[in-house]
């Protein structure tokens, strides 16, 4: 969920309760009846009562297909490749991982990646998404093309599933030597 998305879905909870709020105070007594009738009637009778309803059917609306909307898992764990009669065949994410990022580094202009894996349903289990940093004098096009197929090819050798999707983003194009955490093999 967006950050706008968020916003009004602030404004929308504090109206509510708000409203709640002051629909308890009625039920309990709280607020005297002729309090509540008067403020009742003159809101009523205003024009924008109907727009401020508008607004709030529309945000309801909108909140309530947005629960609906399924999101992406991201895979942790371990992915199930093959599930057969003599057992599972199991890799973990982090396995997946270093055999994309190697695939990725062996491309000449990828300084940096960022993986990200998604679970998925059917018979490709897994979704990449990446997001690199490339190296100044290289174009976008051609590496992100190299990129997905040293991708497909390394996932097919390592774990002989073919055609996992591969979304790329150009995050950056840089000159600069990006710093990488050694790793202990």
């Amino acid at each position: 969920m967006g950050i706008v998305s968020r916003f009004f879905l602030l404004l929308y909870v504090l109206v509510v309760g708000t409203s709640v709020a002051a629909f308890a105070g009625v039920c309990l007594r709280i607020i005297p009846k002729k309090v509540w009738q008067s403020h009742l009637n003159y809101i009523i009778v205003q024009p924008e009562t109907i727009g401020v309803l508008a607004v709030m059917l529309v945000f309801s609306l909108y909140f309530l297909l947005f629960s609906f909307k399924k999101q992406e898992q991201v895979a942790a764990g371990e992915i199930i490749l093959r599930a057969g009669e003599p057992g599972e065949v199991k890799v973990s994410v982090e396995a997946i991982k270093r055999v994309i990022e190697r695939a990725a580094f062996s491309i000449s202009g990828v300084r940096d990646v960022k993986i990200t894996l998604l679970k998925k349903k059917g018979e490709v289990p897994i979704a990449v998404r990446l997001v690199i940093i490339m190296g100044q004098g290289h174009t976008a096009p051609v590496v992100s093309e190299a990129v997905v197929n040293a991708i497909d090819k390394a996932i097919f050798t390592a774990l002989q599933i073919g055609g996992v999707p591969v979304d790329v983003k150009v995050k950056d194009i840089t000159n600069a030597v990006v710093e990488r955490k050694k790793r202990v093999v």
